[in-house]
């Protein structure tokens, strides 16, 4: 990467065009001539910022950063599982974490304890569906996820993190199951609300009061402060990660990008996340903390605000090249809203990693005090599905 920038530095002004890749092997040879564009771009990344939309001054006043959103762009699309993480707190020691999945999963057998089975949900990792325990009568969600060699690590750390997450804010951990040898099965509590995004899509006739909005961060931030005193890191707060039930209940889900610091572990060389939701120093590569968290939640803010994250209309190369460049822009009508939520808009996307505060930090910010309850959060939930049934009606 130093010999990237370097390169970069030192290229001139003058006409520029993206040439064919060469010498793209197990290494990525790039350099930057200001008269030619990038050298030796991976074909995958020269179709990616041929699709930026990218002028041709931008490219050259900030290669840089536009290098660095293509490696992050390519780590991502790739899962790529290792950027650095460093940490003030005493962690515990990787020895007393090790599992295997043996470690984390139940004896019996999962198609007897589970029945009536409805599908509810999809993403990538896996089909989530509602079910009913045979035991208790009690509807769960099971999520159900393909096996293999490339995905056991993830899968073990994954359900490793959620089964000791215990918290009012985080989604309850059940049990799990390997079924047929081919796909893990895991138990979790019903969210029967569906997620944030559900609400966010009826938009353009329900929007949240900013109570509820308060409330929606202050139950996000609880969550995440209980993960980061387990030495965690979400890495993928969004609005499809925070889980509602009618209970007017706000609850943080999916741990697939969650990562475990450790004492033989401090670095992590891992980018990971939703790239609209990235914080600009895990863009750039550079060294990051919990404080990715707090990001996210800036963006989740502004999505509760405007029904969206900034820069949704671009792809994703130029969302991150904004991103690191322009930083996140201001609310589109400031005079809607209190000097509260602007401020604690404002802290949250501070780009400056050591001004932006932790997530116990913003607990106690004056905008946590507008929050409304859960009784009174919860008629969104219904307005939100009642207009979506209209919808596909």
């Amino acid at each position: 990467m130093e010999d990237w920038m370097k390169s970069i530095t030192d290229g001139a002004d003058s006409k520029w065009k993206v040439t064919g890749p060469f010498n793209v092997g197990h290494a990525i040879h790039v350099d930057f001539k200001s008269e030619t564009g990038f050298v030796g771009l991976p074909k995958e990344w020269e179709l990616l910022l041929n699709q930026g939309g990218f002028q041709k001054e931008e490219v050259v006043q900030n290669s840089g950063a536009v290098l660095a959103a293509l490696e992050t762009l390519d780590r991502v699309n790739h899962q790529e599982k290792n950027v650095a993480v460093p940490t003030k707190y005493a962690l515990p020691s990787a020895a007393s974490l090790q599992v295997n999945l043996k470690d984390i999963v139940s004896d019996g057998i999962a198609t007897e304890l589970y029945v009536d089975f409805n599908k509810i949900g999809e993403g990538a990792a896996g089909e989530v569906f509602l079910a009913t325990s045979t035991k208790t009568g009690q509807k769960v969600a099971v999520k159900q996820m393909p096996i293999n060699n490339e995905n056991m690590k993830l899968l073990i750390t994954e359900i490793s993190i959620m089964k000791s997450s215990i918290h009012t804010n985080i989604v309850q951990f059940y049990d799990a199951f390997v079924v047929e040898n081919t796909h893990l099965w895991v138990v979790m509590e019903l969210m029967d609300g569906g997620c944030l995004t559900d609400i966010l899509e009826q938009f353009d006739s329900v929007k949240m009061t900013e109570p509820q909005i308060a409330y929606a961060c202050r139950e996000t931030l609880r969550g995440l402060s209980d993960i980061h005193r387990s030495f965690r890191i979400h890495r993928d707060i969004k609005s499809d990660n925070i889980l509602l039930n009618r209970k007017g209940e706000v609850k943080i889900a999916d741990f697939g990008y969650a990562a475990q610091l450790t004492q033989e572990q401090q670095k992590r060389r891992t980018v990971v996340g939703t790239p609209y939701w990235m914080a600009p120093e895990l863009i750039r590569g550079q060294d990051y903390s919990f404080k990715v968290d707090v990001w996210s939640l800036g963006i989740m803010l502004m999505e509760m605000m405007e029904g969206e994250p900034p820069y949704m209309e671009f792809p994703p190369l130029r969302a991150l090249f904004l991103i690191t460049t322009k930083g996140i822009p201001p609310p589109a009508n400031p005079e809607k809203w209190s000097p509260q939520l602007l401020d604690f808009f404002s802290k949250c996307l501070e780009k400056d990693v050591n001004a932006r505060p932790e997530a116990d930090q913003l607990l106690s910010h004056p905008f946590m005090a507008l929050a409304c309850s859960p009784v009174e959060f919860a008629p969104i939930i219904d307005a939100a599905h009642e207009a979506a049934a209209l919808e596909n009606y």
